[in-house]
């Protein structure tokens, strides 16, 4: 007989201690359910090898929600020989289906495409987050910065993406060539993906220094564009960041959205020692803007991690209501550290979504192969008062 033992640290959150008591089974898996079964297009949360006592145990980390629907865990053993072994349906402590976000606005996350030659799973990706409010795009959308790259990238633009729906890109590194040139590519198709987002309803303000912001109802969109020609990353032009800081401060918003191509070094998923070195040298200017300032969402890519990395790509600083999203990769990521049992798929491209309502936010992964939510990139932040600014 199967067993499920549920430890959780904090009932709003699915971290804790999930131990699988299962003889003569070899691995088991556990996915988010309801009292009819798993739930319907969402990956599993875990895969855990059994010891030859029996006994399996999970332990997640990162502060990911559970999905809004899921009462109950579905375990699946998996005997020697990798038929299906055993399963049960264990219901979660005190757990009420959820309400669903009322009043959200939502917006499609896409970082890293990477696109060259073979456009299928940049094409996914455009489809599926331009069924948001607006699809936005922190960097690496080209592969070599060449013009048929580019090309090819505002094709698919034509072809994939709604109409109706704007997309807002910051640079990458692999946005420019390998050798210094003027970046102009690059920034022809920033201020076609500007003029195009005015002309479907959006504010735009554009500075000279090369940063932009978008008003999208009571979401502020700000782009920072932190990689230079060369496939450096560096603020080119100095004056981005004094400029955000006074955006920031004179443009009241239920959320401020800063796309930004690296991480912060403080939130970076896989750089944690005291020794490591962050990404650009004004790594640490960037951090105090941010902190002077509350309910930011700060998106980046660039690391290709998975969010089924074991560690989580999402953290949140209650305090001033700031998230900081590492968004995966359109193209393979990776997981780090390493786990003893993992599908494929999590390692598959992916884009989020996210959901925003003043005080609230919801991110959602979305596998590309196949479509499914991914159990390990579901997030959910609100309910508490953020403090007030200082």
């Amino acid at each position: 007989m199967i067993r499920l033992q549920i430890q959780r640290d904090d009932p709003a959150i699915a971290d804790g201690l999930y131990t699988v008591h299962a003889a003569g089974a070899l691995m088991a898996g556990l996915w988010w359910a309801d009292e009819n079964g798993p739930l319907p297009d969402w990956t599993a949360f875990a895969f855990v090898p059994i010891d030859p006592a029996g006994r399996g145990v999970f332990r997640y980390t990162g502060g990911r929600a559970v999905p809004r629907e899921a009462t109950h865990i579905f375990v699946r053993s998996a005997a020697p020989d990798m038929t299906a072994a055993e399963q049960a349906l264990v219901p979660l402590p005190s757990r009420r289906p959820a309400p669903p976000l009322e009043g959200a606005v939502r917006l499609g996350f896409i970082t890293d495409l990477h696109l060259s030659g073979r456009p299928w799973q940049v094409g996914r990706a455009l489809a599926l987050a331009g069924t948001g409010e607006a699809v936005l795009c922190a960097g690496d959308m080209v592969n070599d910065g060449t013009a048929e790259q580019f090309d090819l990238l505002w094709q698919l633009i034509e072809d994939r993406l709604p109409p109706n729906t704007p997309m807002l890109a910051v640079a990458g590194n692999h946005d420019f060539p390998p050798r210094p040139d003027t970046g102009a590519r690059f920034y022809a198709l920033q201020d076609r993906l500007l003029d195009r987002a005015e002309r479907l309803g959006l504010s735009v303000e554009r500075d000279d220094s090369g940063a932009w912001a978008a008003g999208l109802g009571n979401i502020d969109i700000v782009g920072l564009n932190a990689a230079v020609p060369g496939r450096r990353l560096a603020f080119q032009r100095q004056g981005q960041l004094p400029w955000l800081d006074r955006h920031l401060t004179d443009t009241p918003a239920a959320w401020h959205v800063v796309l930004c191509h690296a991480p912060l070094l403080a939130h970076n998923p896989q750089r944690r020692r005291p020794n490591d070195m962050p990404y650009f040298s004004r790594d640490g200017q960037l951090q105090r803007i941010i902190e002077d300032h509350r309910n930011i969402l700060f998106l980046s890519g660039h690391t290709h991690l998975s969010m089924n990395c074991p560690g989580g790509c999402v953290e949140r600083d209650r305090e001033r209501n700031i998230i900081y999203v590492n968004g995966g990769s359109v193209r393979t990521a990776t997981l780090k550290p390493e786990e003893a049992l993992r599908p494929k798929q999590w390692t598959d491209g992916n884009m989020l979504w996210l959901d925003l309502a003043p005080g609230h936010a919801e991110i959602t992964a979305i596998s590309l192969a196949s479509g499914e939510r991914i159990a390990r990139g579901c997030y959910r932040f609100g309910g508490e008062q953020a403090a007030p600014p200082v």
